[in-house]
């Protein structure tokens, strides 16, 4: 079987590369309702099943979930049977707390807690729904596998991603920089195939679906011109997904179904998408000068982006870009270590490029403990070719910001200006989680305040985009302002 969307696992893969591979650690990202539980639970009945004594610890994000090995388990084994019989005899015994095979083996069926994530250690640990487990009681479990009796230890981690910021976020930036394999599939991945009644022999029914919109997307890149649903071949129901469509909202059904990555309610930055906006073209080009910009308090934050500009007058016009090429976030640490830190960073990521530093002007206040930020970061060399330049303060300035940013993140023709490199995972997750005040059930105009650590990069990003782009992104979109006044007409 094979995957219906780019860069997307086809699920018997995934299960595959469990079985026979046996990675030490791995992540499957999946839809609700897609069977994440009922692979998680095939794979163990396998290594219980052909491995005497095997112990296996299944810990899901709360009671429920993990019963769903149980009825997994049970579907499977107790009831399942085919051709040449099935594997009822295996099984001694099955409760929803634990599962014993005639072969010595044991499955424990748990929620986790600090109690079940200290149990003895187990040669299989699966963790379902991981997004909804704590950090803290993942790590403490992950020290329970171990490899037993010959076999080799494995921890499977399994979840839909719910939350811009959260564990899942955190293991899936972990996954794409290589700690650790990650499969994603989405809805269509194991949806049934659309019959010839339902879309028409020519596909002239498909305007009447509510799925059309998403099951069209890529076309042209099927030799056969066929849609989604065309191709998949799953147990997932069409007229299910349809009632998902018309019940949920966009931001649920494109995280919960698509598996796109999660936005956050009343996200600021609503078009921002990995997608489009994240590429290795933001890569540090030695052609272009470097802008730097840093958001100093409790939470530091920090930013580094060049600037391509465009031609606006070219025929057709050549837009300008700005391609943030690294980031830098920490909490609690003084303006000297991460003065220090940046410029480690700087010097190792671009070298003796140019570099424009600017920084917010509140940084210049004393505080009652010692110097000022910004005399810290001039006494440790964090300093651009004009200086620390201070960035633009004026009534709007904030909201004039933030939407010069959303401007380059997607333009009215759709296409991105703002381009993030994939190591920049913190100002990535910033992007998606900050938002807007939220006043009597009503989003505001203005943004929630505070929301560390989101606020601290989309501020120096913001900062340093006044610096760098005074004028906005071409001229014909330059803000008039009244010099004497510092303020925005």
């Amino acid at each position: 079987m094979r995957p219906v969307c780019p860069g997307h696992s086809a699920p018997f893969e995934m299960l595959a590369s469990q079985v026979i591979d046996r990675p030490s650690l791995a992540l499957w990202h999946g839809p609700r309702g897609s069977g994440k539980s009922f692979l998680s639970a095939l794979d163990t009945h396998l290594a219980s099943r052909f491995n005497g004594r095997h112990e296996t610890h299944v810990l899901g994000g709360s009671r429920a979930q993990s019963e769903q090995i149980y009825r997994a388990l049970q579907a499977l084994v107790l009831e399942g049977a085919g051709e040449f019989g099935g594997d009822q005899d295996t099984i001694r015994r099955l409760l929803k707390t634990e599962a014993t095979y005639s072969n010595g083996s044991r499955v424990a069926i748990l929620s986790a807690s600090p109690t079940s994530v200290r149990g003895p250690h187990v040669a299989s640990l699966k963790l379902d729904e991981v997004d909804e487990i704590d950090p803290d009681l993942r790590e403490s479990a992950l020290g329970m596998a171990m490899d037993l009796r010959g076999v080799r230890a494995s921890v499977l981690m399994t979840s839909t991603w719910h939350r811009p910021v959260g564990p899942m976020a955190a293991l899936v930036d972990q996954a794409h920089a290589g700690a650790f394999p990650i499969h994603t599939y989405c809805i269509f991945e194991v949806l049934e195939r659309c019959p010839p009644e339902r879309s028409g022999p020519n596909l002239e029914k498909c305007p009447e679906c509510p799925l059309m919109a998403w099951c069209h997307e890529g076309r042209d890149d099927d030799p056969q011109g066929r849609p989604k649903a065309k191709r998949s071949d799953g147990h997932y129901g069409i007229d299910a997904l349809i009632q998902k469509v018309r019940g949920v909202s966009s931001r649920v059904f494109a995280s919960d179904y698509l598996c796109r990555g999660p936005k956050a309610e009343g996200a600021w930055f609503g078009e921002y998408d990995d997608a489009r906006n994240v590429s290795d073209a933001a890569e540090f080009d030695p052609s272009l000068p470097v802008h730097v910009a840093i958001d100093s308090g409790v939470f530091t934050g920090a930013v580094a982006f060049q600037v391509h500009r465009g031609w606006e007058w070219a025929d057709p016009p050549e837009p300008t870009r700005v391609h943030v090429f690294a980031d830098f976030l920490a909490e609690g640490r003084s303006a000297e270590a991460c003065a220090l830190d940046i410029r480690d960073m700087l010097d190792r990521l671009c070298g003796s490029a140019t570099r424009y530093v600017s920084t917010d002007s509140a940084g210049g206040a004393r505080n009652p403990v010692g110097p000022t930020v910004i005399s810290e970061f001039q006494r440790c060399g964090l300093v651009g070719e004009t200086g620390l330049q201070p960035w633009p303060r004026y009534p709007g300035c904030v909201t004039e910001g933030l939407s010069l940013i959303e401007s380059l993140i997607r333009t009215a023709d759709g296409k991105p200006r703002l381009l993030i490199h994939p190591r920049c995972g913190q100002l990535s997750a910033s992007l998606k989680g900050y938002a807007r005040a939220r006043r009597a059930g009503q989003w505001m105009d203005y943004p929630a305040d505070p929301q560390h650590p989101w606020e601290d990069l989309v501020d120096a990003l913001r900062g340093g985009l006044s610096v760098a782009l005074p004028e906005g992104p071409s001229p014909a979109e330059r803000p008039l302002r009244r010099a004497s006044a510092g303020r925005v007409f």
